[in-house]
């Protein structure tokens, strides 16, 4: 058993580096620092094979986060200033950028699955649960910038200051609901992180 929990506690330091923090960039067993060797007849190497290309996803998605967070804050001020052609450019840049996302996170939770479906110890699959379960939290809190965006794009323009206000108002909404779900998403990358310290120690 303390093996096995040696095993799950070096790969966890390392698997899904968290949905809202940069990946650590540690090396997994596996990549260029070793090999399988180490590990039993299951399948927890073709898992860490896996959990590598989904880190890779998840990289990228906080990449496109990161980096396209002040447009976010472009828009609200345009919003602000009703400068409605702004907002549609803005819209417009930020519909492909989520629409990227969630390529991304579409590969991501199809190799968590996969993995899920392995034979590996009981750790592993609740801790992918968890990481599971975050994802589709981070995924459900983009649906509503997705709305937005749509919104924006599909029904905004002009310069009716009643449609403005209204627009803006759904904004508000659902970037309260953005940062709700983003927060729900968060606790539960936490539980997942607490999980594997608790497997570390037995």
């Amino acid at each position: 058993m303390r093996q096995s929990a040696q095993k799950f506690a070096v790969v966890s330091r390392c698997l899904l580096a968290g949905l809202l923090a940069a990946a650590s960039g540690c090396g997994l067993p596996g990549s260029e620092s070793g090999g399988f060797d180490v590990f039993e007849s299951d399948d927890t190497a073709e898992a860490i094979k896996l959990i590598e290309e989904t880190n890779r996803n998840l990289r990228s998605i906080r990449v496109l986060y990161k980096e396209n967070e002040s447009k976010v804050d472009e828009l609200k001020a345009a919003l602000e200033k009703q400068d409605a052609e702004k907002v549609k450019k803005l819209t417009d840049d930020l519909s492909l950028i989520i629409n990227d996302g969630y390529v991304f996170a579409e590969s991501a939770k199809e190799k968590i699955a996969k993995a899920q479906q392995l034979n590996i110890n009981e750790d592993w699959k609740d801790y992918l649960s968890l990481k599971e379960s975050s994802l589709d939290m981070q995924i459900k809190a983009f649906d509503f910038r997705r709305e937005s965006a749509k919104l924006f794009r599909d029904q905004f323009g002009g310069a009716d200051k009643a449609q403005m206000a209204r627009a803006a108002s759904i904004f508000k909404k659902n970037e309260e609901n953005f940062a709700k779900y983003m927060a729900q998403a968060e606790e539960l990358n936490k539980d997942a992180d607490q999980l594997a310290k608790e497997a570390e120690n037995k």
